[in-house]
């Protein structure tokens, strides 16, 4: 039976999502086609490019009814921990609207984009996000702040969502109580504070609660919880389903802890109490056994990319460094090939340099991508940038992706499936612009990615 159901608004965000899933011992499937949708797995995820959307709600309403369709308890509409939308474009708001309006969601909507581990945090439901060695507000924080799409000019998320028509909008305290959780019943949709896992840790289980009390109760038949959020979001309720699952104690446990494990919100509030529950372990990374796939050596990398954040142009220039060719989108085929076939990892950008449209640029690096996987040149492929993963692997006609390991939080190594015997294993990053060290294309081509044991979920 499946347990949770996840509409995408990007392709970097529902490996995310489906990582943060699989970390915690369930299964999972990430499809691109509704047509592919299945109920065999703890959960199913759908990629869709709404973020990029003028209309994300012609694009993400849709897919989340095909989704809820399969019968899971929890839907969820993985957004960015950036919050990367506007009224303009890929509206978050809109699209919890389009839930209420469509008669989908009957009570508030919970949201939650902070993500410890990566950085991301809310308090008083403001933003904060990781910058170095300092914590700044998201509309200060420059790959936000200076984002030539959906530039952050409120770090108050619910200003932003009311910007976005999403309604009356609220906020659910850290470590919130039930009666707390029912006295947001008035709104459309309220924003979750965390700052710790100890804070996602609860608020799973307070979200579960809402659904089936106890983990002996049965599911309720055709209820399902709508909720919008990080991939902060996917690992609280992984979290609570997994120890569900198994006594306290003894269910899985996730692979790191955040930078604000250690109980101190940003902006000088005063320290957390300790959590009632045991604190997260750090188990040895799980080693794929022979024949397993994980991001490897053997062959060059490939790196596409139509990020134009500062992170991924920090990630080439540290990169070419080490001696990888950088070749700009415009120099063609041609001179990806030379290098390729000369055993250099390579990088294909249109990050440094003029902008350009990212209609075009998307449609370019997919051509490459299909390119050098068709000619023999890679079999490991790295993507950079949310809008352009989703047309790469539209582009390699991949119908469903597995995660087999991770190179960052935010940055799973996925394997295609394909009716394309070519691409169908093919090995790909997908990474956001904002996701990953310096040294991220480094790692990409050593062959210790930490991975998740079994195979491929069912497509």
């Amino acid at each position: 039976m499946t347990l949770f159901g996840f509409v995408a608004d990007d392709f970097t965000g529902a490996t995310d999502a489906l990582w943060q899933f699989r970390r915690f011992g369930l299964s999972g499937s990430l499809v691109t086609d509704v047509r592919r949708l299945h109920d065999r797995t703890d959960v199913i995820g759908l990629a869709t490019t709404a973020r990029a959307a003028e209309d994300p709600v012609a694009v993400a309403l849709p897919a989340l009814e095909a989704v809820a369709a399969v019968g899971p308890a929890v839907v969820q509409y993985k957004v960015c921990s950036t919050f990367d939308s506007s009224p303009e474009r890929g509206s978050i708001g809109a699209v919890i609207a389009a839930l209420h309006h469509a008669g989908l969601a009957e009570g508030p909507v919970p949201v939650l984009a902070a993500q410890p581990e990566f950085g991301r945090y809310t308090w008083y439901a403001t933003h904060f996000v990781r910058y170095g060695d300092d914590v700044l507000r998201l509309d200060r924080y420059p790959p936000a702040r200076d984002h030539p799409v959906t530039p952050a000019t409120e770090a108050d998320l619910r200003v932003r969502l009311t910007e976005q028509g999403a309604g009356r909008v609220g906020r659910l305290p850290a470590d919130a109580t039930p009666e707390q959780y029912l006295a947001r019943r008035g709104d459309d949709a309220f924003i979750a504070d965390a700052t710790t896992d100890a804070h996602l840790h609860a608020l799973g289980h307070l979200l579960l609660s809402t659904i089936r009390p106890s983990a002996s109760e049965p599911l309720p038949a055709g209820r399902v919880l709508w909720c919008a959020g990080s991939g902060g979001l996917s690992q609280a309720l992984a979290w609570a389903a997994a120890e569900r699952r198994a006594p306290m104690g003894h269910g899985p446990r996730p692979v790191g802890q955040s930078p604000a494990a250690a109980g101190q919100p940003p902006g000088g509030a005063e320290p957390l109490s300790a959590p009632a529950h045991p604190a997260p372990v750090h188990p040895a990374p799980v080693r794929p056994a022979a024949g397993q796939p994980v991001l490897g050596v053997a062959v060059p990398v490939l790196v596409v990319s139509g990020s134009r954040s500062p992170v991924t142009a920090r990630q080439i220039a540290v990169a070419a460094r080490a001696g990888w060719e950088v070749v700009d989108v415009a120099e063609g085929l041609s001179a990806v090939e030379e290098r390729l076939r000369a055993g250099r990892h390579t990088i294909v950008q249109s990050t440094l340099g003029p902008l350009r449209a990212p209609e075009g640029i998307g449609e370019t690096l997919g051509r490459v991508a299909v390119a050098a996987v068709r000619g023999g040149w890679t079999r490991r492929v790295v993507v950079a940038g949310g809008d352009t993963s989703g047309q790469v692997v539209a582009a390699l006609g991949a119908y469903a992706l597995d995660v087999a390991g991770s190179l960052a939080v935010g940055g799973p190594v996925c394997v295609l499936s394909s009716d394309d015997p070519v691409v169908d294993g093919l090995e790909v990053a997908l990474k956001g612009g904002q996701v990953g060290a310096d040294d991220f294309f480094l790692r990409a081509a050593e062959g210790s990615v930490p991975a998740l044991g079994g195979g491929r979920g069912a497509g």
